[in-house]
């Protein structure tokens, strides 16, 4: 058994629950913005992580669930869209191509 064998989204679960709003991420040569990160608690009782928070990053400068939205909110139930995991330098890293409203 391998390391990559434990870095699928699966494992994870779906319900997850976005914690406070979205903080801005910069390209390091233009200083512009690439992405944002967003903190999110695992919500899935029937995964092994749940109740961890990781930290996401949102490779969308424009997601479906906008800054506006969550910039009021301390909790707000999200889908992530394609979530990926991977690792380097023995750290986690997550991302995902948009963040979207869980339906309730």
């Amino acid at each position: 058994m391998k390391l990559n064998d434990f870095l699928k989204p699966e494992l994870l679960g779906n319900k997850f629950l976005a914690v406070k709003g979205y903080s801005e991420v910069l390209d390091r040569e233009t200083q512009k913005l690439s992405a944002y990160r967003l903190n999110v608690s695992i919500q899935d009782e029937s995964s092994d992580f749940f109740m961890e928070m990781i930290q996401v990053k949102v490779n969308n400068v424009a997601p479906s669930l906008s800054v506006q939205d969550l910039k009021n909110n301390k909790t707000t139930p999200v889908l992530l869209q394609d979530l990926n995991v991977g690792q380097f330098n023995g750290n986690l890293w997550f991302s995902c191509a948009d963040v979207l409203p869980a339906n309730k």
